[in-house]
C-alpha cells in the first residue's frame, strides 16, 4: 500500500496524511477479503501524488476481480478508475455512460442538464 510514516508503524492513523488515512482504510477492507468495495468520495482531502497511488491500486484492484462501486462528486475520480458512470442529478439516474464516453466534458454536460438521451 506504499504507506508513509514517521514512527515505526505504531502511528495513530489521524495522524497520518490525508492520503496516508485513505490507504490505511482501503487496506483494512482488503485484509477482510472483501471482493466489493464502495468508496464514497475516496480522493477527498489527498494530495496529487496520494491520488495517482489510489488510481493505480483500484485500477489493479478491478483487474484482479474486484467489484468497486465508487460515489464522487470528483469527476477525476470518475475518468480515472471508471469502465461505467452512472450521472446522478437530484437523486435520480439521467444517463450512463459507457467508458468510452467518460470524460470530464461529458460527465459536466450531463450533470449540468445538457443531454440525457
Amino acid at each position: 500500500m506504499r504507506i508513509r510514516s514517521s514512527g515505526n508503524g505504531s502511528e495513530v492513523i489521524t495522524k497520518l496524511s490525508g492520503g496516508n488515512q485513505q490507504k490505511v482504510l482501503l487496506g483494512r477492507w482488503l485484509e477482510s477479503g472483501a471482493k466489493l468495495l464502495l468508496l464514497v468520495e475516496p480522493t477527498r482531502g489527498v494530495d496529487v501524488g496520494a491520488r495517482e497511488e489510489i488510481y493505480h491500486l483500484l485500477r489493479e484492484l478491478a483487474r484482479s476481480g474486484h467489484g468497486i462501486l465508487i460515489a464522487s462528486s470528483d469527476y477525476e475520480d470518475i475518468t480515472q478508475v471508471a469502465t461505467r458512470a452512472f450521472v446522478m442529478v437530484r437523486g435520480r439516474i439521467v444517463r450512463a455512460l459507457p467508458q468510452e464516453e467518460i470524460d470530464v466534458a461529458r460527465l459536466t454536460e450531463v450533470a449540468g442538464g445538457g443531454s440525457s438521451d
